[in-house]
């Protein structure tokens, strides 16, 4: 039994790849890992290829993708694959969905090696549902693994991140995403250009915008209602504060949406505007850059970054967002 590090259904994060292939190969796997990173960059992904790894029944070359365990786990068919979320985008993962869980994982496996829960978001989960899972972290059956994906580790308790091997996934280099998109979504060389520096590294969110067109639609519509908020009043912005608040679902990804923006201004005033995602926008923003000081972009970026935690960990929505609009910056008059 060999695992291969090219076999891995993975684009990018190679460090992880060789990381749990070496461990693999060594019979050294940890019962729990915790995948984290930002919104839509491939953690669902990595973690069925993990539960595929662990499961492969071939000889040589794991996980090879064509054995039935490792077709029926990439068609989201697999009976010992349990995959436990919050209900929504934004919702919350509660203590019976937990305990459901670990009366599944008490059983045999039904047919392959490990029986693996994949906890997707586990940043959503309360305290009580966290506070529940470390009985099965603390004393794990010998035929289980634990794979949990969050955006951040910090919004998990530290008792669970103590009992989980760590495995922190980065953006991908902008011309990765690109090459991806032209060789296995059929994207032009344009839009495959303006998708993956729209996308920031993030595979999960280029794809998507190449499949479905509302994608790109939800990003032009932020980024459209961002730059008017900035010529906009007090009263405007608590108005679309409540709107925003409405549909958490939508909120997270508008969030990491002016989280790049804001970023993006930062590397302008910086210098630095080779790096920037949103390039169809430097216009606005090279006249946005002479109307304030520096630090008016990183206090925005920081507040957007600081709303994103609050979020996730279910304060008052609608009162976060209030709060980040008025960190934003404010001058009177549409710009251009």
């Amino acid at each position: 039994m060999q695992y291969s590090a090219d076999k891995w259904p993975i684009l990018g994060h190679d460090w992880a790849v060789d990381l749990l292939t070496t461990a693999f190969n060594g019979g050294r796997t940890r019962h729990a890992y915790l995948l984290t990173g930002p919104v839509s960059i491939g953690k669902t992904t990595f973690a069925r290829a993990m539960a595929m790894a662990f499961n492969c029944t071939a000889e040589k070359d794991r996980p090879c993708g064509v054995c039935r365990a490792c077709t029926l786990i990439e068609k989201g068919g697999h009976p010992d694959i349990t995959l436990i979320e919050a209900d929504r985008v934004g919702g919350t993962m509660k203590i019976d969905q937990i305990r459901e869980m670990q009366h599944i994982l008490a059983l045999r496996p039904y047919e392959a090696r490990y029986r693996v829960a994949i906890l997707r978001r586990f940043h959503e989960a309360n305290a009580a549902a966290q506070n529940a899972l470390l009985k099965t972290l603390e004393e794990p059956p010998a035929s289980v693994k634990l794979i949990l994906t969050a955006n951040d580790a910090s919004l998990l308790l530290p008792t669970i991140r103590s009992r989980c091997q760590p495995l922190p996934l980065k953006p991908l280099k902008i011309d990765m995403v690109k090459d991806a998109l032209e060789k296995f979504w059929d994207a032009s060389a344009e839009q495959a250009d303006l998708l993956a520096h729209l996308s920031g590294g993030r595979i999960g969110w280029a794809i998507r915008a190449v499949q479905d067109d509302s994608t790109l639609a939800l990003r032009e519509e932020s980024i459209d209602l961002l730059e008017a908020l900035i010529s906009s009043p007090r009263r405007v912005r608590f108005e679309q504060a409540e709107a925003l608040a409405k549909d958490k679902d939508k909120l997270y990804e508008v969030l990491h949406l002016w989280q790049a923006y804001w970023r993006d201004m930062f590397l302008l005033v910086n210098g630095n505007s080779a790096w920037m995602s949103n390039i169809d926008r430097q216009s606005f923003m090279a006249e946005l850059k002479t109307k304030f000081p520096p630090e008016t972009f990183q206090r925005a970026l920081t507040a957007t970054r600081r709303t994103m935690n609050y979020i996730a960990r279910n304060v008052n929505t609608r009162l976060a967002v209030e709060t980040m609009l008025l960190d934003y910056p404010f001058i009177k008059g549409r710009l251009m």
